[in-house]
């Protein structure tokens, strides 16, 4: 499994299609992840930044725990943010888990803000993502860390 920033438009086409919707991020961040026959097999996007807070959007058919680690690296240690937010479709259930799992918390529910239904809103703070900012990813992120 191999990391990749660039290029970025596929990374974001990726996340759009498996989320259902176009990809007009904005200005945004993206990383990817590669199989070892280089498909790209998961995504996180990143926009609506505006310190200490940032948009994360990730899909993905498998993920790794130094891909999260990316991710966290990013938002919280290279651009120093306090939260990470998330919105998750009422539907998704398999992503409000996911989202749980790294430590985020629901925050609140926008209800009928999609064609679906309720959107569900997820923060992420730095405290409660500590586990995703190791020593034994930091070495290796910053070692092939490409701004």
């Amino acid at each position: 499994m191999r990391i990749i920033h660039e290029p970025k438009e596929l990374i974001g086409q990726y996340v759009a299609t498996k989320q259902n919707r176009p990809a007009d991020w904005g200005l945004y961040t993206a990383f990817g992840l590669l199989n070892k026959n280089d498909e790209l097999v998961a995504g996180i996007i990143f926009n609506g930044y505006t310190h200490p807070s940032i948009m994360m959007h990730i899909s993905a058919d498998r993920i790794t725990p130094g891909f999260i680690a990316t991710a966290m690296h990013y938002a919280f240690v290279k651009l120093n943010c306090k939260r990470i937010t998330g919105a998750i479709e009422q539907g998704n259930k398999d992503s409000r888990r996911f989202a749980v799992s790294l430590g985020a918390q629901l925050e609140g529910i926008m209800r009928d803000a999609t064609p679906k239904g309720d959107l569900y809103i997820y923060g992420l703070l730095r405290a409660n993502a500590q586990k995703w900012i190791k020593p034994q990813y930091i070495k290796k992120l910053e070692d092939s860390w490409v701004s």
